[in-house]
């Protein structure tokens, strides 16, 4: 075998000079170079900074859940000052309203904060409407029935939770309830029968109705359910293929 050095030798003298490889920069090359490094990190640095903020806030958030019963109160406290979060603020109302003595002017506060970085989310949106039915004394009125129809053209049938919630509240306040939004409550409120163990639950709501004067099943009766069973249970075929 050849020694290194004759085989370097060899590899040069076998390459044609016109197309060798320039092993040695000129300065405007590596100024050139040191820019384009620059520029790579700083677009680099651009990319992740949100990713990590976006990790930082989203671990903030998950921190609300461990929090003690003074931490939320300082937080809401200080009206949440700087968080720009709508994650946390939504968390934020939802754990306000579990402590002892809520402070039921801040949660409302950190739930508008939310819908004014995110008015798509629904669950702020029910929480508001009873928020404000607490603000009325307990009675239903045009803010809290502006902020339930809200929550229902968020999140029609997205949420198993959510439909029964808003199925109870409008049973429950029946009566200042508009008819095109109790329909609506009953047509959500039939995926329940679909999916899920809502049959106990149903038959409570029927039984509730019913106590209170609420013609439950002609209501029920005249829905044009949104979803049939091959709708949601995938892969099952639908009975009239």
């Amino acid at each position: 075998m050849a020694d290194s050095t004759s085989f370097n030798l060899e590899v040069l003298q076998a390459v044609d000079p016109a197309k060798a490889p320039k092993n040695a920069a000129s300065p405007a090359s590596r100024v050139g170079r040191i820019f384009s490094w620059v520029a790579l990190s700083v677009l680099g640095l651009a990319a992740i900074v949100p990713m990590v903020s976006l990790v930082n806030e989203e671990a903030r958030t998950m921190t609300l859940l461990a929090a003690s019963d003074d931490e939320v109160r300082n937080l809401l406290a200080s009206k949440a000052s700087g968080v720009s979060n709508p994650n946390f603020l939504e968390m934020l109302s939802e754990v306000s309203l579990e402590i002892p003595e809520p402070d039921l002017a801040s949660a409302e506060a950190a739930a508008r904060k939310a819908l004014e970085m995110d008015p798509s989310r629904a669950h702020v949106w029910a929480r508001l409407a009873w928020l404000e039915t607490q603000k009325a004394g307990g009675r239903v009125n045009q803010a809290s029935l502006d902020a339930l129809g809200r929550s229902m053209q968020a999140c029609p049938l997205c949420s198993q939770e959510l439909i029964a919630w808003r199925f109870n509240f409008v049973l429950t306040n029946w009566h200042a309830v508009p008819d095109p939004l109790r329909r609506k409550a009953f047509e959500h409120a039939d995926l329940l029968r679909w999916i899920g163990p809502n049959a106990e639950f149903l038959a409570e709501m029927r039984v509730k109705a019913k106590q209170n004067g609420i013609p439950f099943d002609a209501y029920r009766a005249a829905v044009e359910t949104p979803v049939q069973t091959w709708d949601i249970l995938a892969g099952q075929a639908r009975p009239d293929a």
